[in-house]
């Protein structure tokens, strides 16, 4: 439009009109600004007015009264720039301090293995089942190998959900190898003592033990191998803005980095499964609680566990429900999540060997040879000199009945004299001379009795 000129556009009320410059002849413009509502309804609002000069420069903004910059950018003002998406790792020294511990962990793992080999043929050891107690070296080692894929993650797509697959498996079934164990022994020690009707045929032997440790990484396996094939359940990633890094605006026109990480998830359903797999977890624990509580009072060393298996299903929980916690609430979180998951599962299977081996190291140390693993019988056996001193005083006791029938006798025939002396005080008399030569029987040591 050139020079002066003035028109009344559509849907408008009053004229518009401009100067020789194309500058409108206005000294304020009223500004407004869409927003939400307390309806959460896009509404439109006015902030303040621009003042003019002659020029069509702005000389100063006015906010109306209740604005201000807070009101208008809530999240702070934006940045014209170009937004920049960079991919980042976990932090190289988590990493770093979760690869240590677990390369431990795996050296302990080998120790108390060795330990068993070694020792198998001891009779504390024997009690404690070694082959079982493999097992649980092998369920830890695994439990320990998820650490280094719990610890890090990849900035390529590919790679990172591969790495999400690999540690969901090594975790779900490390636990339940090494935890597999401790539940299947409670259970044997518990069936020897509260079993209502004994049966030396029917015990639970290790092989026993070993199918429960199969049936429980098999519904594991189940789990994942459901979630794995299905493809609205399958496990892939997202990248998503990590809340751990700030966003860095830098240059001349202001570009915008913004730090991603990529997240394990699937389409649908995956907190649902993964509360399916922790949930499973937990039963088999409240179950190895119950099997501690019912042989709490048994006194056999080196045979009852349940005050140690008692402190593992604990600690195991709080691990449990802190991974739980921290898979709900810390996903964007990368350093934190990766320390918080690896040092849970680290503690579960640290404790599981530490108070499985431990206290059979001591044991083994104190009595190599096994003499004190059961309490000693008090067994009541007459000895032959018993028998012999019971035989004596079953003899006096009939000395002195005899004794006291020959005074008897001795009365009578003092009387019978004194009356008669006829045939039959005479028999009398003859009566209680066989009495009396019973008296005389010689002690015996025959102890056919």
């Amino acid at each position: 439009m050139a020079g002066h000129g003035s028109f009344s556009p559509c849907h408008r009320a009053g004229n518009i009109s401009f100067n020789a410059n194309g500058i409108r002849n206005a000294e304020r413009i009223r500004i407004q600004q869409y927003r939400f509502n307390n309806s959460n309804q896009l509404q439109k609002f006015d902030i303040g007015y621009v003042t003019l000069d002659q020029n069509g420069q702005s000389v100063a903004f006015d906010f109306l009264p209740g604005e201000s910059m807070e009101t208008i950018w809530p999240a702070g003002v934006p940045h014209d720039g170009t937004l920049i998406k960079s991919t980042i790792n976990i932090e190289l020294g988590v990493t770093s301090v979760m690869y240590i511990l677990a390369t431990l962990g795996i050296a302990l793992a080998i120790i108390c293995f060795i330990f068993m080999v070694v020792f198998r043929e001891r009779k504390l050891i024997r009690l404690t089942s070694p082959n079982i107690n493999y097992i649980t070296c092998g369920g830890c080692m695994v439990l320990y190998t998820s650490i280094f894929f719990l610890a890090i993650q990849s900035t390529d797509e590919t790679t990172a959900t591969a790495i999400c697959n690999v540690r969901i498996w090594l975790w779900a079934i490390g636990y339940s190898v090494a935890f597999g164990p401790v539940l299947g022994k409670m259970y044997r020690v518990y069936y020897i003592f509260n079993n209502p009707k004994p049966n030396k045929k029917r015990v639970v032997k290790d092989w026993m033990i070993g199918v429960l440790i199969s049936v429980l990484a098999g519904i594991d396996v189940i789990i994942l191998v459901i979630v794995t094939t299905v493809p609205e359940l399958r496990t892939t990633t997202i990248l998503k803005q990590s809340t751990e890094y700030p966003q860095i605006v830098s240059g001349a026109f202001h570009d915008t980095t913004i730090n991603c990480i990529f997240i394990c998830d699937s389409q649908k359903g995956y907190t649902i499964w993964h509360g399916v797999l922790f949930g499973y977890k937990g039963l088999i624990q409240v179950f190895a609680i119950l099997l501690a509580f019912g042989t709490r009072k048994v006194k056999v060393k080196g045979l009852n566990d349940s005050k140690y298996i008692a402190a593992i299903i604990y600690v195991t929980s709080i691990c449990l429900v802190v991974v739980i916690i921290s898979f709900a609430t810390l996903r964007d979180k990368v350093n934190t999540l990766a320390v918080i998951y690896s040092l849970g599962f680290w503690c579960a299977a640290t404790i599981i060997l530490l108070l499985v081996f431990i206290p059979k190291f001591f044991a083994t140390y104190k009595d190599p040879e096994g003499q004190t693993v059961f309490p000693p019988t008090v067994v009541q056996v007459d000895t032959e000199h018993e028998k012999v001193v019971a035989l004596e005083k079953r003899i006096q006791t009939l000395q002195q009945q005899l004794a006291h029938e020959h005074k008897v006798c001795e009365d009578i025939k003092r009387l019978t004299i004194s009356r008669d002396s006829n045939l039959g005080s005479i028999e009398v008399l003859d009566q209680c001379d066989a009495h009396s030569s019973l008296n005389h029987i010689p002690p015996t040591n025959d102890t056919s009795m």
